[in-house]
């Protein structure tokens, strides 16, 4: 639980703009990289996912996910995933990824970063997923290729392209996420991303966004007074779009509109 703790952390520092610390980053390294799984309990986990151990490329090789008891963890930006294939992938990219946005140039992290590129490449990843749970676990391999390999355009294309299509049919009175596709995630991809393609998606959902920026968001207490752990990322996913809208030219100045909970109401707005 160490490692998932630190990866959330991690990242929700950088969505929200927090400074972190060498020494923060120093022991987030050391926690990742004590953390690879031995071949013994990658192999178990892939007979457990029933794929064959000695050919599979669509499971993870080096971090297995934790488990909360029988229960999968939420994502990075709190999306509770629904299939293995993603909460594995999501895992170990999201680990990678983070390793070497800190420590590009250490021996171990560069050959992970090697090995899953190649592994991805032999699999539906490599190419154009449109299907099912390969089609939102390509928003994780996004994240990763904008960080590791950011000028490979074709393939980081051919898994934008479709997911593009499904963000423009968001909407008003509509859930955050369609078709298994959390949209908060998407935008983080999309901020990573942030070339030609991703700034038109977003300037195409511009009024959309804004409203949802503007609007104010439950942060963990409901009218029974109950806390629900899936609002408490409202808060968080507030950022992501902030920080969305902030790769457009007009909004570069994003940053100055305040994100804040509101006491009387202990929900989230930002006022733009």
């Amino acid at each position: 639980m160490e490692k998932y703790k630190t990866l959330m952390e991690i990242n929700r520092k950088i969505v929200f703009g927090e400074e972190i610390p060498d020494a923060e980053k120093e022991d987030a390294v050391s926690v990742l990289l004590n953390g690879i799984c031995g071949q013994e309990e990658v192999s178990n986990y892939k007979r457990r996912m029933k794929v064959k151990v000695e050919t599979d490329k669509i499971y993870p090789n080096y971090y297995i996910p934790p488990r909360n008891g029988n229960k999968k963890l939420r994502l990075i930006q709190g999306y509770l995933p629904k299939t293995n294939l993603l909460y594995a992938n999501h895992y170990e990219l999201e680990i990678i990824r983070l390793l070497y946005l800190f420590v590009s140039k250490n021996q171990t992290v560069d050959e992970m970063v090697k090995n899953t590129l190649q592994r991805l490449k032999g699999s539906c990843f490599g190419n154009s997923c449109t299907q099912g749970e390969y089609f939102v676990t390509g928003i994780s391999v996004l994240r990763f290729l904008a960080a590791v390999q950011p000028d490979s355009t074709e393939w980081i294309d051919n898994l934008l392209n479709p997911l593009g299509i499904i963000f423009l049919s968001f909407g008003n009175g509509q859930a955050a996420i369609q078709q298994g596709l959390p949209m908060s995630y998407l935008l983080m991809a999309f901020t990573d991303i942030n070339n030609e393609k991703t700034r038109a998606l977003i300037m195409q959902k511009k009024a959309w966004l804004l409203e949802l920026l503007r609007r104010g968001w439950i942060t963990g207490k409901l009218s029974n007074g109950k806390i629900s752990e899936g609002d408490t990322f409202n808060l968080m996913g507030k950022y992501i779009i902030r920080n969305a809208l902030g790769t457009l030219p007009e909004y570069a100045d994003i940053s100055e509109h305040e994100i804040y909970v509101n006491s009387s109401d202990e929900r989230c707005y930002c006022n733009i």
